[in-house]
């Protein structure tokens, strides 16, 4: 038995229902304002980060952008026997008497002049 459709459809309908049944599914751009009215309205874009889009515009362009910011250095302590106590000071959040205050201005002296070394 050979199968005969009743009615004739045209390819401009074959495409409507596609593009309906791609739009359903979420596959089909929008084509007329009204598609975009219509899918605008169904979003929820508020958590959506917003481009930046003079950063692309000189990315384009080949200019040098911002660079990235640079994350804080963390200096190793130059003596182990005094990490203990200064560790426990920042935790208890507590006076650091004056010796460990001034380790702690020559480790930060030292590792400021070793990091002057370093970029000369």
């Amino acid at each position: 038995m050979k199968f005969e459709p009743k009615k004739k459809v045209s390819l401009a309908d074959t495409k409507r229902a596609l593009h309906q049944v791609m739009q359903q599914d979420g596959l089909a751009f929008p084509d007329t304002p009204e598609d975009i009215d219509r899918l605008e309205a169904a979003l929820d874009d508020s958590g959506v980060p917003t481009p930046d889009v003079n950063a692309f515009l000189k990315y384009l362009r080949g200019e040098a952008t911002a660079p990235a910011p640079l994350a804080s250095n963390i200096l190793p302590f130059a003596s182990v026997a005094h990490v203990e106590d200064l560790a426990m000071a920042a935790r208890n959040g507590g006076t650091i008497d004056p010796a460990t205050r001034q380790r702690m201005n020559e480790h930060r002296a030292a590792a400021a002049e070793k990091a002057k070394r370093k970029s000369k």
